[in-house]
């Protein structure tokens, strides 16, 4: 499975007819993002989108990995030879035992293409050099109206470490502050970032070399939660059973993958002040915040013959990342029940919950609280640390259907018993947490309970009624209020006063602006709106199961970093009528309805609310 430069991606991907090219000329800021947000809108039906007519010499690429088909053949996924049946025979061994066989060897050979092979001199991604380098030559999107800038936003950031000489590759959103210098967006527990601080005690300039396009499998494996010290290039190299091939940046002399597109080289003053970044319209659906990174100073840029710009949209799920985040879940899977958590037969991170909010895990359960030991397991397990909500099921509960799941969750889940609460670590991009990367976890154990673990209940009512009161399930009920709230567990009694407080089961109250929105946003709203070490609390009631409520509301809540409660990612109304007016211009099917209109709860004519 050979490793293949973008544009030479793009041609396979015309063959099949899974790739649009549109001639138009469109406009970078804004317009672009919004064609690409309804065709990433529309699932399987979805199609990569080249546009070639961008006031640049070279195609913009956005929405490459389109459906979860498209994704596991990028990423070589499937098959008989592919990723799942490579690793699953691997995983496999101490079960059949081991005996020298050709069967053996067939099984082990994936093994041999761990390593990269490092190419002597120059590679294609170094054909051709800027005069001077000029990132105003390349279609570089803004992507949201509150958007700081234009940013890169699927870069592969190489970096070394001083001292060791290991070598980091990352993705790290970078704003164009002008044509020669970006911002460099890594986060405190990002390598990175590591790789800064060892530089920063060192002292002088940190070189930096940024790879953009190539195979798509690099883009992937620069964002997998690869354990510290395990190579993005070994995990590439497997994934498409074949050694990755890498080339020296001239400069830097940093091994970057030879079917690169582009190679930008560079460095960071770590004397220099950090610069203002953002705001940036994130995947977590809001605008990331303004904060203080380093500057990145470009000396060269580099490409190949037909290179193309490779470019992302996130924001308010569903977005192409959806499609990243699903694989991430699928590929390390195994690996988590092999080594970790021998128990689990199935994992969903859904894209509601923005890969880090939720975690649906069904166990195959065979002993009292192992539903409790599964939580702290993923909680202690890589980047699974961010996750603030894990909901444990048992293995007769389908974690893919929502019905399952919410008949499970009236069924098997009492807010006195199986509730768990802990503590930890937050992505640094959540805005909701009490401290700054840092917050509440909330688990809850959703699986059939064993005759050790049952607890006997009084009977209880779902009978509570207000005016502004969505039903979910039995047990799960969303409760829409302009209140600020300080204590959820207190206004839940106030609206329950003439109630007898005989209700029970999970109570959230939310913004009565999210009471006309679908399910999917009103969960997605919810999930990034708490922090359940502030906003989760148990109500005694006549039911000895007592009530969950969970403040899911915004009104006088802080956000972090900088207390400011960030805006949606909504499309201004300007560029969604430019859009609906020009989509017939554009060739690429039937008219898309744009996904903001979706959002017109959340429009707001300011940054802030």
């Amino acid at each position: 499975m050979a490793f293949f430069s973008l544009s030479e991606t793009i041609e396979k991907l015309s063959e099949s007819r899974q790739a649009i090219e549109i001639n138009r000329s469109v406009n970078t800021e804004l317009e672009l993002s919004e064609i690409a947000d309804r065709m990433a809108s529309v699932g399987n039906n979805s199609k990569t989108l080249v546009f070639t007519n961008n006031a640049t010499d070279f195609p913009l690429v956005i929405n490459l990995f389109s459906t979860e088909k498209q994704t596991d053949t990028l990423l070589g996924l499937s098959g008989e030879d592919g990723y799942f049946a490579r690793l699953n025979a691997l995983l496999s061994l101490p079960e059949k035992g081991i005996s020298l066989s050709p069967a053996l060897l067939k099984t082990v050979a994936p093994l041999r293409k761990l390593g990269p092979k490092k190419l002597r001199g120059t590679g294609r991604c170094q054909k051709l050099t800027m005069k001077q380098p000029n990132l105003d030559l390349l279609p570089i999107m803004k992507c949201w109206p509150f958007d700081g800038g234009r940013f890169i936003t699927l870069p592969l950031v190489h970096t070394i470490h001083p001292d060791t000489g290991q070598q980091n590759t990352g993705m790290y959103r970078m704003q164009v502050f002008d044509g020669q210098t970006t911002g460099m967006h890594w986060h405190r527990h990002k390598g990175g970032a590591a790789h800064f601080e060892a530089w920063k005690k060192k002292g002088g300039k940190m070189p930096v070399t940024v790879t953009l396009g190539g195979d798509p499998v690099f883009t992937y494996a620069a964002t997998a939660p690869l354990p510290e010290g395990i190579s993005e290039y070994m995990l590439a190299g497997f994934m498409k059973n074949e050694k990755a091939r890498l080339v020296r940046s001239r400069i830097n002399k940093i091994w970057i993958p030879e079917s690169s597109d582009f190679v930008i080289e560079g460095y960071i003053d770590t004397a220099e002040p950090f610069r203002i970044e953002g705001p940036f319209g994130d995947h977590t659906g809001f605008y990331s915040l303004p904060d203080e990174y380093p500057i990145f100073h470009i000396t060269a840029i580099s490409y190949r013959k037909n290179a193309m710009y490779p470019s992302t949209l996130v924001g308010v799920p569903p977005k192409e990342d959806k499609w990243l985040g699903d694989a991430t879940s699928r590929i390390f899977f195994p690996l988590i029940q092999k080594t970790l958590l021998p128990e689990i037969t199935d994992m969903v991170l859904p894209a509601e919950g923005g890969f880090h909010n939720l975690a649906l895990v069904k166990i195959k359960k065979s002993y009292p609280g192992q539903a409790v030991k599964a939580m702290h397991a993923l909680w202690g397990a890589g980047q699974m640390m961010f996750t603030k909500v894990i909901v444990v099921f048992g293995d007769e509960t389908d974690i893919r259907n929502p019905q399952s799941v919410l008949k499970a969750l009236d069924q098997n889940f009492s807010p006195v018993n199986d509730l768990h609460m802990s503590a930890g670590p937050y992505d640094v991009l959540d805005h909701a947490a009490q401290s700054f990367s840092h917050g509440g976890k909330a688990g809850f154990d959703c699986t059939t309970k064993l005759p050790e673990e049952k607890k006997s209940n009084s009977e209880s009512s779902n009978n509570l009624n207000t005016n502004s009161m969505r039903a979910i399930s039995n047990s799960l009920h969303i409760i829409f209020s302009d209140h600020a709230v300080s204590e959820s567990g207190n206004l839940f009694l106030s609206i329950t006063a003439d109630n007898g407080h005989k209700a029970s089961g999970i109570y959230v109250i939310a913004d009565s602006q999210m009471e006309k929105a679908p399910n999917d946003i009103l969960l997605w709203h919810i999930l990034s709106a708490i922090d359940p070490g502030r906003d989760f609390s148990l109500v005694r009631s006549t039911s000895s199961d007592g009530v969950l409520v969970i403040n899911a509301c915004t009104t006088g809540k802080r956000a972090v970093p900088s207390f400011r409660w960030p805006a949606a990612t909504v499309m201004n109304i300007e560029t969604q009528k430019l859009v609906d007016e020009r989509w017939t211009e554009y060739e690429i099917g039937a008219f898309i309805e744009s996904p903001s209109k979706r959002l017109a709860m959340l429009q707001s004519e300011s940054y802030l609310k």
